[in-house]
């Protein structure tokens, strides 16, 4: 693809999805997306306005659709775009790709058409990246906030944090002439200003977590001693029968999992095989397992009965970063640990206790998701080396004597912010970083 002021390719590419629905649509975009449109249905409709035409692709083939035109800069990607909505089926759409190829048209890669509109400035990168964060949500919460991404939510955030950068760098370097005229108290509000912008910075971070969390699907695992009825949790969660339950001690082997659904929120249920001591060969195995499993938790229920003895077997030595959460199961049978959440799961009988372990993880999907900050791993990255050159700032920030440094790292923290919606004052981001983003999308984005 060529860039600056040589001409564009114009890229054509199926912008729906499976090619076995209703209807599919084809889109060209670029300097030769009008001319396109005229060979193959004749004269331009009015902009922006969906209208029915014989569709010409080719040795007497006429496909019936509907066609419209979008000329830039008003358009997707702020070229001339056309899109030619035409009945679905993978022959016959691609039948109308050819047509277009045909007319000089180059077959789009994967987020091209995306990328062009980042180049052309018709989204920032974050914004981009909200983009294939919608198509590739798989929760409630995850969409939700791959919107608000999309829409500049996180861009407009960061924007405003660089320019006041921007505006506190420049106020710095028109003093550096003339430092003998530099008052102490305006070292001192300069101080105060770029703590004020760290601080800002650093409650992105902290909320960060709370934001990926949220987007996630947690992998929650039920773990303790062998018939600590681990496996009618994990069925009575999902309100079907997943994995097998008996009173034997060691039923299950390998770990079980599924997937649960809680209000916006998302989660891998996995139930594994009791940890104990001493099991023969073939358990022990699945013991292994279960270790494995805890390890790689976000949370852990820890499972117990309530007429059995405490026995961690050293189990909970893995769970490292995970919540644990505690429950006692059997509590129809006596109650042993007053502080646990407790259920009762009799074969036949309404669950008793159940709702209290929901609503234990929905607190956890929940904590600080009302301030989550909707940035991706990579501006997490880019917020986090901002804050770093801001906190050098100032340190430089005592007097009149480093304030040149003062301004150099206000100055890396400005670009590090322009690096998250894809412009930095010392220049874009860079072809690889770009290369890699873009990479995950689908054809036709």
């Amino acid at each position: 693809m060529s860039t600056g002021a040589m001409e564009r390719d114009t890229l054509v590419a199926v912008a729906t999805g499976r090619p076995d629905g209703g209807v599919a649509i084809v889109r060209a975009s670029g300097s030769r997306a009008r001319a396109m449109l005229e060979a193959v249905a004749g004269p331009l409709p009015p902009p922006r306005r969906l209208v029915r035409r014989a569709i010409a692709l080719g040795e007497g083939e006429v496909e019936d659709g509907l066609v419209v035109f979008m000329p830039g800069p008003r358009s997707f990607t702020g070229e001339d775009v056309v899109e030619l909505h035409v009945h679905a089926g993978e022959r016959n759409v691609a039948a109308v790709v050819r047509a277009l190829l045909a007319l000089g048209g180059r077959a789009a890669g994967p987020g091209e058409l995306s990328r062009r509109a980042f180049e052309l400035g018709r989204m920032t990168l974050d914004e981009a990246e909200g983009v294939a964060a919608v198509i590739g949500a798989k929760t409630e919460e995850a969409l939700h906030q791959a919107r608000r991404l999309a829409a500049g939510e996180l861009g407009r955030e960061v924007e405003a944090q660089r320019r006041a950068l921007v505006e506190l760098r420049a106020e710095i370097e028109a003093n550096l002439d003339f430092p003998e005229d530099v008052d102490p108290g305006d070292v001192s509000r300069w101080r105060e200003e770029a703590g004020e912008r760290r601080a800002a910075v650093a409650r992105w971070l902290s909320r960060f977590e709370a934001g990926r969390r949220a987007r996630a699907k947690a992998r929650v695992v039920l773990a303790g001693p062998p018939n600590a009825g681990k496996s009618s949790l994990f069925n009575a969660l999902l309100g079907r029968a997943r994995a097998l339950v008996a009173d034997q001690p060691g039923t299950t082997r390998d770990y079980v999992e599924a997937e649960l659904e809680l209000d916006r929120h998302g989660c891998v249920l996995v139930d594994t095989a009791g940890l104990r001591d001493g099991a023969e060969a073939v358990e022990q195995a699945g013991v292994e397992l279960s270790r494995s499993q805890i390890e790689g938790a976000d949370v852990v229920l820890w499972v117990e009965a309530a007429d059995a003895e405490a026995a961690d077997a050293g189990g909970l030595a893995q769970a490292r970063g995970a919540t644990v959460i505690r429950v006692e199961t059997k509590r129809d049978r006596g109650l042993r640990r007053e502080e646990w959440l407790g259920v009762a799961l009799r074969p036949g009988e309404e669950p008793r206790g159940l709702e209290a372990v929901h609503e234990a993880l929905r607190a956890w999907f929940s904590a600080g998701a009302d301030e989550a900050w909707i940035g991706l791993s990579r501006h997490r990255d880019r917020a986090r080396e901002a804050l770093a050159a801001i906190d050098e700032a100032c340190e430089h920030l005592i007097d009149d004597e480093q304030l040149e440094l003062a301004a150099f790292g206000l100055g890396v923290a400005q670009a590090r912010l322009g690096e998250i919606t894809g412009r930095s004052a010392m220049g874009p981001v860079g072809e690889e970083v770009l290369a890699s983003i873009f990479a995950r999308f689908c054809i036709g984005k």
